[in-house]
């Protein structure tokens, strides 16, 4: 305890000559506050002042990393483990500890093909039991790979005469999580596994519940007033809406509903109540895809309402724990060490994302956007989008916002595929967030969210593993993309939808739709809420990187609408 006490003291006492640092008697500029965590060199340059030494918790973290991408002995791996469970008693960074009992099983998985391979049977099995039961259903298929499936046929097939039920009800838990033509679970496939038996449906299941198409009261409203719209009712839909507003003030669907009013009033001639409309979506969510669309409406250029005067803020009194005051320091210096898997580690700790100020958000979302943590700084800006937080419309807040991570893999690619590059990293901006590694729930794999089948569809020879190197991911994404896009005969719109939900359900929204139709009241047509958001989020991504970048934005107005004979799609 003495020394446990001794640690926290050391590490608070290194934490606050940087954290003294953030008093000023006046706001300051965003960048300047950021850098006083580097000190000048004589010539007046930032220079790399020395790294101070990385806490044993993150140097262990990135040894168990290292370890399962390396050939390693199962002595090594157990030795380790020893390692990571006797470091748990004296941790003083807890949010490190959920990143060490994931490592931990993800060692068991390749403790288990190791093992297998020396014909330990039932140590292998119990090592992949205790690896697919200690992380949860989204995270062990990430770390299942060939051999370890390759390890459990072995085990299945070890007696010809006598099934092993424990080793096939594994085998059939595996081939369920991957898709089929996954290369990972061919050979358990060949065992002949019997059907999973369906689940009993209680309701309280918090992967049911995610997926359910439970309704609300304001979006049962809503539906009724999109669907008169969408027949032209445009009297019954202007009075739906009135009620709406009025029933529902604070519904997160009042700026779409205000949207299709405005659209209402603009095609019944009455434009001045549909200008004042469209101005006031503007005012109050400038970044939004609603936005854009309102501001062609009104023939105004959105980049007249970016500020270029950079952004200031004032982290005096900032309300933290100690804790979090040095993890805050923790996370400065993992910045400097250009470790960005750690730094996502820290900055998981500050959970309290609605009671910190709006400035110490903008902090954050700095932190989190110089290290690497692209992800992580969308979380925060989403919360001062919610509080309508005053300086988003402003270049610098812009750059935080949309990024150009991996900027040039993808113009390199998009090149060959005669593609939009801004369109492509606006996709990746929503699909993962710039977080290389990310896999889904579903199986999808990296930047571009690819699933394997469709991946080896594109490419025959792809080893799936290197869906999480991003030029190969980028590589795939780009020339799948280019086939949607070909399909659609490039309509962003389409073929964005068929990439979300299956150029098999854009093909029945495209015949259910009426051919009149321009592509925004397609757009609003879409069924499914998150394939509408994906749609309308990419194609705001897009105008914003344009006006970044210089480029003249494409009007989401003047995109080809349902002109096309319903047929086309023969999927």
């Amino acid at each position: 305890m003495p020394e446990n006490r001794a640690r926290i003291i050391m590490i608070l006492s290194s934490f606050l000559p940087v954290f003294s640092g953030f008093s000023h008697a006046k706001p300051e500029p965003l960048r300047a506050v950021f850098e006083e965590t580097q000190a000048p060199t004589k010539k007046g340059r930032k220079s790399k002042k020395p790294l101070p030494k990385l806490p044993e918790e993150y140097r262990l973290l990135g040894r168990a990393r290292e370890l399962l991408e390396k050939k390693s002995a199962v002595t090594t791996i157990e030795s380790l483990q020893k390692e990571l469970l006797l470091a748990k008693l004296g941790s003083q960074i807890k949010q490190v500890e959920k990143e060490w009992d994931e490592l931990f099983y993800a060692l068991e998985l390749k403790k288990g093909a190791l093992l297998a391979k020396r014909k330990s049977w039932a140590q292998s099995l119990s090592a992949f039991q205790k690896g697919t039961s200690g992380l949860s259903t989204f995270k062990w298929p990430y770390y299942w790979r060939e051999d370890a499936s390759q390890g459990l046929a072995a085990i299945c097939k070890r007696n010809q005469d006598s099934k092993d039920e424990a080793c096939l009800q594994l085998a059939r838990k595996v081939a369920e999580v991957f898709p089929k033509a996954a290369n990972e679970t061919k050979e358990l496939r060949d065992l002949g596994i019997p059907e999973a038996v369906p689940a009993t449906d209680y309701g309280g299941d918090r992967l049911s519940q995610s997926y359910s198409e439970k309704t609300e009261k304001d979006e049962e409203a809503f539906k009724q007033l999109l669907d008169s719209y969408l027949k032209g009712l445009d009297t019954d839909m202007i009075r739906e809406v009135r009620e709406f507003q009025e029933a529902y003030p604070k519904s997160s669907l009042r700026f779409r509903a205000s949207f299709l009013l405005a659209e209402v009033l603009n095609r019944g001639g009455n434009k001045k109540e549909a200008e004042s409309i469209y101005q006031g979506i503007i005012d109050q969510i400038p970044l939004s895809y609603y936005s854009i669309v309102s501001s062609e409406r009104l023939g105004l250029d959105l980049k007249t309402k970016i500020s270029e005067e950079p952004l200031l803020i004032d982290i005096e009194n900032q309300d933290l724990t100690l804790s979090e005051k040095a993890s805050l320091q923790r996370a400065i210096d993992l910045v400097r060490f250009q470790n960005p898997v750690a730094l996502g580690v820290e900055l998981e700790g500050f959970s309290r994302i609605r009671n910190y100020s709006s400035d110490f958000l903008l902090y954050l979302m700095k932190i989190a956007s110089e290290g690497g943590q692209d992800l992580l700084a969308f979380r925060y800006a989403n919360e001062l989008i919610q509080r309508k937080f005053p300086k988003m419309a402003s270049r610098e807040m812009l750059n935080l916002l949309f990024p150009d991570v991996f900027l040039t893999e993808v113009q390199v690619e998009t090149t060959k595929a005669k593609l939009d590059p801004l369109l492509v990293m606006s996709l990746i901006k929503q699909e993962s967030g710039f977080k290389a590694d990310v896999i889904s729930s579903s199986g999808a794999l990296g930047l571009m969210q690819l699933m394997p089948f469709t991946a080896v569809d594109v490419q025959r020879d792809l080893v799936l593993s290197r869906l999480r190197d991003p030029p190969v991911n980028i590589s795939v994404g780009v020339r799948y993309f280019q086939t949607l896009m070909e399909k659609y005969e490039g309509n962003p719109a389409f073929a964005l939808a068929a990439y979300n939900a299956g150029p098999h359900r854009v093909a029945k929204w495209r015949r259910e739709g009426a051919p009149s139709w321009s592509v925004l009241d397609w757009i609003e047509a879409i069924p499914f809420k998150e394939t509408r958001d994906y749609v309308t989020s990419i194609l705001r991504n897009r105008h914003w990187y344009q006006i970044q970048k210089g480029v003249v934005p494409v009007k989401v107005t003047e995109l080809k609408g349902l002109t096309t004979p319903p047929n086309v799609d023969k999927n």
